[in-house]
């Protein structure tokens, strides 16, 4: 890591070095620098801007999938209480009774670790 990192400041050293020893002068150089800077920052912009974009689009793709899941999860749900409510109240209350031993349990065994 350290040889990268000395590696890239050298280069980037030697660059500066290269520009300012060049045989423009010192406004041309200057201008020069500004406009590659200015160019560079724009492309990194655009291209953080499309970054942003597709993020957002795949948030809002698995937000509306989550919620079709859940949408039918909940239908589900609903059509089993509707018919037996003792046997799928049953069912949620030995599925959280396993959800609370399994969390006893890896308590436990992060506490021996």
């Amino acid at each position: 890591m350290r040889s990268s990192r000395d590696f890239l400041l050298g280069f980037i050293t030697g660059v500066v070095a290269g520009i300012l020893t060049a045989p423009k002068s010192g406004r041309e150089s200057r201008q020069w620098i500004q406009d590659e800077a200015d160019k560079r920052t724009k492309d990194l912009q655009d291209q953080w801007s499309k970054g942003v974009e597709q993020v957002k689009s795949q948030v809002d793709q698995v937000k509306s999938q989550v919620n079709q899941q859940v949408n039918q999860w909940t239908d589900k749900l609903q059509d089993k209480g509707g018919q037996n409510k003792d046997e799928f109240n049953n069912t949620v209350d030995n599925v959280a009774d396993k959800a609370h031993s399994g969390v006893e349990s890896a308590k436990q065994s992060i506490k021996t670790e």
